[in-house]
């Protein structure tokens, strides 16, 4: 049993159990209270129940864990998966867990590739970044769709990670972004919607805002911290604004039926910086192609186990080698060469918009009008009684 998992579990329920204890009833505490402890007890169960897997000797395993079931971050672990698979053919084992979002499932899926020291885990998305190397400062660690990794953790430098961590940053060109931003906007204010919470969209939004400057574009901050406040964000901001950014967020990119039905309402346009996102109700978007990305994160991460987990010191005389297989040494690469401008057709033919830019269209199907609900036969009055028509 992992002892440092098991308090931190402990700690999430007394942590619900409090939350839920304020201005409640004495039942509905007590209730509250027994909830949140049975939830962190099948927490525990989760770990003290697992049978660690039993490993063949010549077979590289690897831990792939999913921040949570987002397109960006599953296509991230479709190209993975496929790429390393042609690398390693039956060589290679791979273990692909999809957490549910959050800090507590992404730990007990990893404390469960450490129980059967997998040789490696590739972290797709920041949470799963930053619980992995909560986890271990030993076994490799390869990060996808990951946007900052010095503030994610693991990383001192992007060309000398230092520690057991490498990957590849989902941050697309920021420049060129900005510049397609701008012409969608084309002079309106924008607004830069996005939540506090997360460290990726939080430093994209920095970036973005200092390309802002130096353009001298019109824009507003709208920060939200989580579900609760989360429309009431997009609302002000279409609102106040002609047009809406919204960085890489994996919880924007979750509601994204709102952000589409608010921005619609008011006549917005959104510019997103994801194809998923701009599929599901942007106008247009700038990013990078993820699928690509899980690729060549799959290159990092053979690199890794043919150079590192194999003769872990044991060099020849090839710099080359020691840099492609020690995490610490494996720079942190970006795949800007990837990236594209898209637009939603639905979403341009209800604004009325048009550009002569280099973007994409996309392949959306236009929502089909609701049916009218049948209306119910009316009751007529006849001698000896009432019947239906």
């Amino acid at each position: 049993m992992n002892r440092k998992l098991t308090a931190v579990i402990v700690c999430f329920a007394m942590v619900l159990t409090l939350a839920a204890c304020g201005g409640k009833s004495k039942k509905e505490e007590e209730a509250a209270a027994a909830a949140a402890t049975a939830q962190a007890a099948e927490e525990v169960k989760k770990v003290e129940k697992y049978v660690p897997a039993v490993h063949e000797d010549g077979i590289y395993y690897v831990g792939l864990i999913q921040a949570s079931d987002q397109e960006d971050l599953r296509l991230a672990s479709e190209g993975f998966k496929s790429r390393l698979s042609d690398l390693l053919g039956e060589e290679v084992v791979i273990d692909y867990k999809v957490a549910d979002g959050t800090a507590e499932d992404c730990d007990v899926i990893i404390d469960h590739f450490l129980q059967d020291k997998d040789d490696l885990i590739l972290a797709g998305g920041t949470l799963a970044l930053e619980r992995a190397y909560a986890a271990t400062k030993e076994v490799p660690i390869v990060g996808a769709a990951v946007t900052d990794f010095l503030i994610t953790g693991g990383v001192s430098s992007v060309n000398e990670p230092g520690a057991n961590v490498t990957g590849i940053s989902d941050l697309p060109p920021m420049e060129s972004q900005r510049d397609y931003l701008v012409h969608v906007a084309d002079g309106s204010r924008i607004g830069i919607l996005y939540c506090n919470k997360e460290i990726g969209s939080s430093f994209q939004v920095k970036i973005m805002e200092k390309y802002l400057d130096d353009y001298g574009a019109e824009y507003e901050e709208y920060a939200f911290s989580g579900a609760s406040d989360i429309e009431a964000a997009i609302t002000k901001a279409c609102e106040e604004c002609g047009t809406v950014y919204l960085p890489s967020d994996n919880m924007l990119a979750n509601n994204m039926a709102a952000v589409k039905r608010i921005s619609l309402e008011k006549g917005t346009r959104v510019f997103a910086s994801t194809e998923s996102m701009c599929k599901e109700g942007a106008l247009a978007a700038y990013g990078i192609d993820y699928y690509e990305l899980g690729k060549r994160t799959a290159d990092m991460a053979y690199d890794v186990l043919v150079y590192w987990v194999d003769k872990p010191g044991d060099y020849t005389d090839d710099e080359e080698e020691r840099e492609k297989g020690d995490p610490a040494e494996y720079a942190i690469d970006r795949v800007r060469d990837t990236a594209s401008a898209y637009y939603n057709p639905v979403i341009a033919k209800k604004l009325d918009w048009s550009s002569d830019w280099d973007f994409t269209e996309l392949e959306v199907e236009e929502e089909k009008p609701q049916e009218k609900p049948q209306e119910k036969p009316q009751e007529s009055s006849e001698e000896g009684g009432t019947q239906q028509n």
